[in-house]
């Protein structure tokens, strides 16, 4: 849960909070609702970057910000990528099975197979081997056809790069998740898909959206 007492949130000399109470329950799907320009992106802004007053900073926050870059990463390798440390213990595992260990001491062989075995268990907790599909899960759902998870993003226009991005941020899965006006760029079955997924996600999950339908 997060529970932060009387924050101040100040923005263009424009007092948006004053001495408030900002509470969450772990857990919940929030709406942040109020017309254009009053300081919703504000404030998520300032949660996302941990500048409210308090806020812990080992808070694992995420929030869809703007359209991944198109570069010649494929779709797949852009949502798969994102989880750093699936890459790195896959790395160090390749690295360390390559490792030639005949001349190393006994000591040194015990710890070399006592770190190869941390990485073997932590692989299996992260469920790295089911990553790819969890990606492709996601991706299909938000409106990408099998054939072009290969394709490289830079051959998508900005509003299907804006998908990637929104994807990238489900799969990691966030203590606390923030999506802002994410219904701009999907058709109604992506919508209806994220409706669903994101309604079974346990984690915090904050939308700011004028889509009614959405939000209930």
């Amino acid at each position: 849960d997060l529970h932060l007492p009387g924050i101040t949130l100040i923005a263009g000399g424009k007092a948006l909070l004053d001495k408030a109470t900002f509470r969450m329950s772990r857990g919940r799907k929030y709406g942040l609702v109020g017309r254009n320009g009053i300081g919703k992106t504000t404030l998520i802004n300032a949660l996302c970057r941990k500048e409210l007053d308090k806020c812990p900073q080992n808070l694992h926050i995420l929030q869809v910000e703007q359209e991944v870059e198109g570069d010649d990463k494929t779709v797949l390798e852009h949502v798969v990528e994102c989880d750093i440390e699936r890459l790195e213990l896959l790395k160090e595992q390749e690295e360390r099975g390559a490792t030639d260990i005949t001349d190393m001491s006994e000591d040194e062989k015990d710890k070399h197979n006592d770190r190869l075995m941390e990485i073997v268990e932590r692989l299996d907790m992260i469920d790295a081997v089911g990553a790819e599909a969890k990606a492709i899960e996601i991706l299909t759902g938000l409106g990408f056809k099998q054939a072009e998870l290969n394709k490289k993003s830079n051959t998508f226009s900005g509003g299907w790069r804006m998908r990637i991005a929104l994807s990238k941020v489900i799969f990691s899965e966030p203590e606390i998740l923030l999506l802002d006006e994410p219904t701009n760029h999907l058709d109604l079955v992506a919508l209806i898909w994220l409706e669903k997924y994101v309604s079974q996600l346990d984690i915090t999950v904050v939308i700011v959206s004028h889509a009614r339908d959405f939000l209930n």
